[in-house]
């Protein structure tokens, strides 16, 4: 459950495909309704999820359409002086993503159109395809962490660690990683001068990793389902569900209960500029 929030969505890459309800999902649409458009298979999977989340309120007794109907509370009530800086840094850290986005793929493009006509090898036509790859998915994890941590302390029973925003930025941190090796890839094949522009697109992924980990620390401790279970993996069966708090040591306890008084005294230094 829920493996599919957490992944790189190279399907064909996964040894999770025969267990992923996404992936089976996705099979069924296309045998079903193979004239359907990628925007109409959008729609088809907006319309299902929306369902799905009215029949989980209606089983827990939530009233949807007072909850879509409360009042949305007025930036300028809660925005304080830290606030303004936390959502400053935010808001640079996702154009830079996207900035990014834009340069990898303007990049790759023309690459990637000439493998019709140029064979290159396979190293290289690999680190192509990632490149690529992740170059729209870094900026949409990116995005989803952000929005996360933003609304952190909305759930009373979020765990300091295994919650979505930490899941997402740790997929966007492996991607990168992923994509910065690839980078190395190009640019030992084609002997790129230290010195070229397009290392600079590189160097900014680098920047993005190093405020990405500085924003979310405990992201890489974040348990993806199924890929940071070793023993699921081998094909045993989900104990825990997503965001369920893993077995942590003393220590680690401790160091989240600081780090959780740590939050609340700089919310509450913020609150009271």
């Amino acid at each position: 459950p829920g493996i599919y929030n957490y992944c790189h969505h190279r399907c064909e890459q996964c040894p999770f495909t025969g267990r992923c309800f996404s992936f089976r999902q996705e099979q069924q649409e296309a045998r079903d309704h193979p004239e359907r458009s990628l925007e109409d298979h959008m729609e088809a999977n907006f319309t299902r999820a929306a369902a799905l989340m009215k029949a989980w309120c209606e089983q827990h007794g939530i009233d949807l359409g007072a909850v879509e109907d409360m009042p949305e509370a007025d930036e300028s009530d809660r925005t304080t002086e830290s606030g303004d800086e936390e959502k400053a840094h935010a808001e640079a850290l996702q154009q830079m993503a996207r900035r990014y986005s834009s340069e990898a793929y303007h990049i790759v493009e023309p690459l990637s159109s000439l493998s019709r006509f140029h064979a290159w090898v396979p190293a290289v036509a690999a680190a192509i395809d990632t490149i690529g790859w992740y170059s729209g998915l870094i900026p949409a994890k990116i995005g989803r962490a952000l929005h996360g941590a933003a609304n952190d302390g909305q759930f009373v029973d979020d765990d300091p660690v295994q919650n979505d925003w930490n899941g997402s930025a740790k997929v966007a941190r492996l991607a990168i990683a992923e994509s910065i090796a690839a980078w190395r890839t190009l640019f030992e094949a084609g002997d790129t001068p230290v010195d070229a522009s397009i290392r600079e697109t590189a160097d900014l992924l680098a920047q993005i990793d190093r405020d990405l980990a500085a924003r979310f620390p405990l992201a890489m401790e974040f348990v993806r389902p199924g890929f940071d279970e070793p023993e699921v993996a081998a094909g045993a069966l989900t104990r825990l569900a997503p965001f369920e708090p893993r077995r942590r040591t003393v220590r680690r306890r401790i160091q989240l209960w600081g780090w959780r008084l740590r939050r609340r005294v700089l919310g509450r230094l913020g609150g009271s500029h």
